[in-house]
């Protein structure tokens, strides 16, 4: 038993209710349990309870021990005054208030079923790819559902979170937020990291004076990555090189380290060289990409603007140095899904909520339910389950389901994981 378990336990109230006594026999009856507060302070606010024939209204502090009060100082801390009850599975010491008088408690030691505690450490304690991998098949539709609609927001606000810093950082520049959403949205994981923090080496007002110019960008972007450090000898590397040099000098560019981008257990399709191309070609639009992003209101329209022209030696390499066979070297519909997913949808969903704007918001939610549903193995698994993904919607909240509920075992916070337990 922990102290999560045991305010899940009141707030669901899975104990025995009746005859309630504190341990000098005064009659406990709970009329309304609170409200979980996720702030300071008490644990659930908005109670209600009769003790003998006095109601109470006020708030509630949830303890494994009655002296734990005490070692967390609550006895010294005036906003605990308004506590009207405290409630324990073990009540093994007498608490006062801070204004002096003694705190009613009621021990649930003996009111709690021994199934609920047992549930709960199966889940806590199972090595499956998901705790309630056994159950999970019984669980209905409609509560699967639930959750995933919960999640999606969650993860939707998490990536917004990520987008509120660049938006302080560039003093509400919505077009380099954007810039570095698609940045990142380029690494398709394995490489955001370093594809965020070229964007941010690569400025984009230095991108903006020469638009019309993508063999300057190309050598802007590949020198950067620090991809020109090397000598390969094919006329096209030597003019980036050569456009390099100067631009590093007129600019007082900072080179990354290659090292950065991993090469590593990847398809040639998105060997770095490849998608640095791609970027260096959606960069010489991106000072206008996100006004043409908020004005398009079809699929295709979005997608469309992201239908890009490389570099011709880009149809015959992966990497610079050697020559592969005739490949498509523009953008696959899958990876203009995976941009529109992971930064299209985010930085929409956080300009309508920045702006106020709920139509932009419903207009990224909308843009999930019409993409196709992601292909990894976390779907796949899920999909074992019985559980499919139908549309991006879909498989964004069983990614988020998987690493930060389930993988966390934050059961607790899971309708499908609280579902089992009760």
């Amino acid at each position: 038993m922990n102290e999560e378990l045991l305010q899940y336990i009141w707030m669901a109230g899975l104990f025995d209710a009746n005859s309630l006594y504190t341990k000098d026999g005064q009659e406990i009856t709970v009329y309304r349990r609170g409200r979980l507060n996720t702030d300071s302070g008490p644990d659930f606010t908005n109670a209600h309870v009769r003790i003998d024939y006095t109601d109470w209204f006020g708030n509630i502090e949830i303890h494994l021990n009655s002296e734990q009060w005490y070692e967390h100082k609550h006895h010294l801390d005036k906003a605990y005054n308004n506590t009207i009850l405290h409630v324990v599975l073990n009540d093994n010491k007498i608490c006062y208030r801070a204004d002096g008088s003694i705190l009613p408690c009621i021990e649930l030691k003996n009111k709690i079923a021994e199934s609920t505690i047992a549930k709960y450490k199966q889940l806590k304690q199972s090595k499956n790819w998901i705790p309630c991998f056994d159950a999970i098949k019984s669980i209905d539709h409609f509560t699967v559902q639930q959750q995933l609609e919960r999640v999606l927001s969650l993860r939707l606000e998490n990536k917004s979170a990520h987008l509120e810093l660049a938006l302080k950082k560039t003093n509400n520049n919505w077009d380099e937020v954007f810039y570095f959403a698609l940045a990142r949205s380029l690494g398709f994981g394995t490489n955001s990291e370093a594809f965020e923090q070229l964007a941010h080496n690569m400025p984009l007002n230095i991108i903006l004076k020469h638009q019309n110019q993508p063999l300057q960008i190309e050598a802007m972007t590949f020198g950067i990555a620090g991809f020109l450090e090397e000598d390969f000898d094919d006329v096209y590397f030597q003019q980036l090189k050569q456009e390099w040099q100067f631009l590093k000098s007129k600019y007082s560019l900072h080179t990354l380290d290659k090292s950065s981008f991993k090469f590593m257990r990847m398809r040639p399709g998105n060997f770095p060289g490849l998608r640095l191309a791609q970027f260096a070609a959606i960069a010489g639009k991106c000072p206008e990409l996100f006004k043409q992003i908020c004005i398009s209101y079809t699929l295709e329209n979005l997608k469309d603007i992201f239908q890009i022209q490389v570099s011709d030696y880009w149809n015959e390499h992966y990497q610079f140095g050697k020559t592969s066979s005739q490949h498509r070297s523009n953008l696959s519909q899958q990876a203009i899904n995976q941009i529109l997913i992971n930064a299209v949808v985010p930085t929409l969903f956080i300009y309508g909520k920045t702006m106020g704007d709920a139509m932009c918001c419903e207009k990224a939610l909308n843009l999930l339910q019409l993409l196709p549903a992601e292909d990894n193995v976390i779907i796949r698994n899920w999909q074992t389950l019985n559980i499919k993904a139908n549309t991006a919607f879909d498989s964004q909240a069983l990614i988020e389901l998987k690493k930060n509920h389930c993988d966390l075992r934050k059961c607790l916070n899971c309708k499908i994981g609280t579902k089992v337990i009760n």
